[in-house]
């Protein structure tokens, strides 16, 4: 019997000691993010990422819906309204070419176009054109209180006109000159810029053709 319990208890001391040495050599595989220092990472799913795709299409349809609008309006574009130009009436003297006598006539201008000896003698010679009757200015300038008005020497009324008229030309010129502007009173007449000489009417280079003397 006290064999037995030597022999038992021997057994008992033998597998304790083999049990405390495999202790050693046996590992539980627990995840510990303290201690190895490292952050844990969440992997989305296939559903999370199928979500995230769809989400990112319907903002990119929106955006291009968008953007069309925005073009859409901004390529519109805006009516304006336009003004008549508004106009004043501008008295001059014209010819009339039936009887070559000159004859009032009213041409329009704008209204805050500013009247000058060369907006006159262009009234003037637009309104013979319309009666087939075109008149060469060479120049329009001014000295002192006279408007000098130059013809071109090919040209009408200096060239290709008779008496009559050559001076109604002359007439209707110097009469809306004079008529229509106060800081000038005297209108002197050249050809190209020389003294007017013609077979019908001789003039000085600084005479006076109409006005005060």
């Amino acid at each position: 019997m006290k064999r037995f319990n030597k022999k038992f208890m021997l057994i008992t001391i033998l597998s304790g000691t083999i049990m405390l040495s495999g202790c050693d050599k046996v590992h539980l595989n627990t995840f510990n993010a303290s201690k190895d220092g490292s952050n844990p990472k969440v992997t989305a799913t296939a559903d999370n990422k199928q979500g995230d795709t769809d989400t990112k299409a319907n903002n990119k349809v929106t955006d291009s819906s968008n953007d069309a609008k925005q073009a859409e309006v901004s390529d519109t574009p805006t009516p304006s309204v336009i003004q008549p130009v508004a106009n004043r009436e501008l008295p001059i003297y014209s010819i009339n070419v039936e009887t070559g006598d000159i004859e009032p006539a009213t041409a329009l201008i704008p209204e805050k176009e500013k009247i000058t000896p060369d907006l006159i003698v262009n009234t003037v010679v637009e309104s013979m054109a319309d009666q087939s009757i075109t008149v060469g200015i060479d120049s329009v300038t001014t000295k002192k209180d006279a408007v000098i008005v130059s013809f071109k020497g090919n040209q009408a009324p200096y060239k290709n006109m008779g008496a009559g008229f050559e001076g109604a030309i002359l007439n209707a010129i110097a009469q809306s000159l004079i008529d229509n502007l106060k800081d000038y009173s005297k209108v002197i007449y050249r050809v190209d810029n020389e003294a007017y000489v013609s077979d019908h009417i001789v003039l000085g280079i600084n005479e006076v053709y109409l006005g005060d003397n």
